[in-house]
């Protein structure tokens, strides 16, 4: 089914959504960073690292959408092919680090810390983070930008990754379970890795197609 042709209140709609995210991210994502890199919390620098890619991501699109609602038609779509192959190669390397990072981990039984900012930190990304996702994922679909789909499905894995971290978290402080982190770190680069591999794959048959 073809979608709904794309309004200027629908890309204005966009381009707001997107620089929210690219705002919540450098605030919260960049304390996450510092945050992880003092405790060593695999999980939350995997999240502090999905909020700067998904600001990259989010960026383009801003200059995407505001291309779209002046009327730069052919701006726009190339904003939307770069957006989307930066948003599927960011899965990928998203999740090989996870992968990496884990695995040597659990084989070396290093052990993070649990830090009280960190769990507030993420805490409040599973606050916000999911409604910030499905307004994205929802518009994009409307609209049939397969940009923006991409880029709600980042900001979806901040949510999970968010949540792996405050498990992880909180599981370590209460039980001294250290291997929560890893492992739930693990699972998340499963699943990043299978969407940045459709993510690609679908960006390019859209370029071979419109070739």
């Amino acid at each position: 089914m073809t979608p709904p042709p794309e309004t200027p209140s629908d890309a204005r709609r966009a381009a707001r959504l997107s620089a929210l995210t690219v705002a919540w991210n450098t605030v919260v994502g960049g304390a996450a960073v510092v945050t992880a890199i003092s405790s060593g919390s695999l999980s939350l620098i995997g999240f502090g690292i999905n909020a700067v890619v998904d600001s990259s991501v989010s960026v383009l699109l801003v200059w995407r959408f505001h291309a779209e609602d002046r009327g730069h038609v052919e701006r726009a779509e190339r904003a939307e092919a770069r957006a989307e192959r930066l948003a599927g190669l960011a899965f990928l390397l998203i999740a090989l680090y996870l992968a990496v990072q884990s695995i040597r981990t659990l084989a070396a039984g290093t052990r993070s810390d649990s830090t009280t900012f960190g769990i507030v930190e993420a805490a409040a990304a599973l606050l916000v983070l999911p409604f910030l996702a499905r307004a994205k994922y929802s518009l994009a679909l409307r609209i049939g930008s397969r940009a923006l789909r991409a880029d709600s499905i980042l900001t979806a894995s901040g949510v999970a990754l968010s949540a792996v971290a405050l498990a992880a978290l909180v599981l370590h402080r209460a039980l001294g379970w250290w291997w929560a982190d890893p492992a739930g770190a693990l699972a998340i680069a499963a699943i990043l890795a299978w969407q940045g591999t459709l993510t690609l794959r679908q960006q390019a048959s859209s370029t071979s197609a419109s070739g």
